[in-house]
């Protein structure tokens, strides 16, 4: 019975996922961090990463310093979802997310320029992941959050629309368990984007290139 419930909530919450989003696109996010092996930079960087208050949407993967959710590594998805199979169809789309997270594992549209970073003896591959989701308005948008506990870094990433995309990247060197004051080494920028660019953030000590794609 509750596997037939499931399969039931399933079409009706795919049938009516696009009359709830209004027909919002979906954007494939590429993104790759690298640190430069030769440091020549003397700054102190006294100035401290602050982390958002918002509603923040948490990332996981066996690599995570983030506790693992229950049902899915996309914590607004799974909520939405796991409250309508426990509560019954009753549950209308207007608790839907505003912003949805698709996970993907495929880098393609940076995948030479991976390539090229693994091969110069000058910079480190730090990191690589992929992933699909939505771009609502601000007053909607949430932050995806992913930290690694064994590669040694993290971002923070606001995808939103106003007149035209914009994003907002926090990313920083060093492990800091979710939150803390004492992160140093940190790209922090808020910038217009479209549709099919490639992005390059530069630190004195890292680098994170991020494309975006519609789908």
């Amino acid at each position: 019975m509750k596997l037939f419930k499931i399969i039931y909530i399933s079409l009706f919450f795919l049938s009516n996922l696009v009359i709830s989003e209004d027909n919002q696109s979906e954007y494939k996010i590429e993104l790759i961090v690298f640190k430069y092996l030769n440091i020549n930079s003397i700054e102190s960087f006294n100035t401290k990463l602050i982390f958002p208050n918002e509603d923040i949407i948490y990332l996981y993967d066996k690599n995570s310093s983030i506790k693992e959710l229950k049902y899915s590594n996309f914590s607004n998805i799974s909520k939405y979802i796991s409250n309508i199979v426990d509560n019954g169809i009753g549950q209308n789309l207007n608790s839907a997310p505003s912003v949805w997270f698709r996970d993907d594992i495929e880098i393609i549209k940076l995948k030479d320029l991976e390539k090229k970073i693994i091969n110069d003896d000058k910079l480190e591959l730090v990191d690589a992941k992929s992933w699909i989701q939505t771009i609502p308005n601000l007053e909607d948008s949430k932050f995806l959050f992913y930290e690694s506990k064994s590669k040694y870094y993290g971002f923070l990433l606001n995808f939103y629309k106003k007149r035209f995309m914009h994003i907002d990247l926090k990313a920083y060197l060093g492990n800091v368990n979710s939150r803390s004051s004492n992160i140093n080494i940190f790209i922090d920028n808020d910038k217009r984007l479209f549709n099919d660019e490639v992005h390059f953030f530069d630190h004195p000590y890292f680098g994170l290139i991020l494309s975006i794609s519609e789908v």
